[in-house]
């Protein structure tokens, strides 16, 4: 079955989210309302025809074939602002995109009309059905001054995508809730992230249940040195993280199902 069949397909019972991995920073969200919230999908060769960042890992949905009810972007780099997966998405009329400040310009460029773009900085929060969406702190220096992360609620579970961001633990968790459910954080160590072992670092301060790795293997730039872009660093090193959390590198294509206090 294709990724996308078995995203539309899938059904998440009450107080569940089901959570898959598009690779690099990418996430899709399903919601127990059937709602799709997509995060951050780099889904086609824009980096490769902008930048000469050549993909290495396959697409795994076709732009045409995505329809999600929210679109969420960090900010404007563009494997995080996929310029032309969103110029074919916003074709729908039904996509809301929910972006950090630096998206804005993007956004009306292909013409969205102003009750399908949401910007937020950070401590912002909107609404939408059962869905809470917060921009919380995000340090990714010079590259993108007003990158910002996500805390995404839904019906009591917490999730927070830490976007581009390197160690900055204080003004991070100055913008989060507590009680975290499902951490997704950055270990490339390069452009401004953080490094595996500081992505830990900041995994045993916020505590959440779940810690996933992310932004790794697309690019080989972003290979470039031992322990930065290593999951298997990522997993070799949590074994020291406090009992109770539980930190995880998926697959592309990969599924997590969560339900409050239990993984499935």
């Amino acid at each position: 079955m294709h990724l996308i069949d078995q995203i539309k397909n899938i059904k998440v019972n009450k107080d569940e989210i089901a959570l898959f991995f598009l690779g690099q920073a990418g996430f899709c969200i399903k919601t127990d309302k059937q709602d799709i919230v997509i995060i951050d999908p780099y889904l086609s060769d824009a980096a490769e025809r902008l930048f000469n960042f050549k993909r290495m890992i396959p697409s795994l949905i076709a732009a045409e074939n995505l329809q999600p009810d929210l679109f969420l972007s960090t900010h404007s780099h563009i494997d995080h602002l996929d310029i032309d997966t969103i110029s074919v998405v916003a074709k729908n009329n039904h996509t809301i995109f929910v972006g950090a400040p630096d998206c804005l310009s993007f956004y009306e460029e292909i013409n969205l009309s102003a009750n399908r773009k949401i910007i937020l900085k950070e401590k912002e929060e909107w609404h939408w059905k059962n869905i809470l969406i917060r921009g919380t702190y995000a340090d990714h220096g010079e590259l993108a001054p007003e990158a910002i992360g996500f805390l995404i609620v839904i019906d009591g579970i917490r999730i927070y995508h830490a976007g581009d961001t390197c160690f900055c633990p204080d003004e991070i968790m100055e913008t989060l809730l507590p009680d975290i459910d499902i951490m997704i954080v950055p270990i490339n160590g390069q452009y401004g992230n953080m490094t595996a072992s500081e992505a830990l670092k900041l995994t045993t301060l916020i505590k959440p249940k779940i810690s996933i790795a992310c932004h790794f293997w697309m690019f080989l730039e972003h290979v470039c040195e031992e322990g930065k872009g290593d999951p298997a660093t990522f997993i070799k090193e949590s074994e020291n993280l406090p009992k109770g959390i539980n930190a995880r590198v998926m697959a592309p294509g990969e599924l997590l199902i969560y339900k409050k206090n239990k993984t499935l």
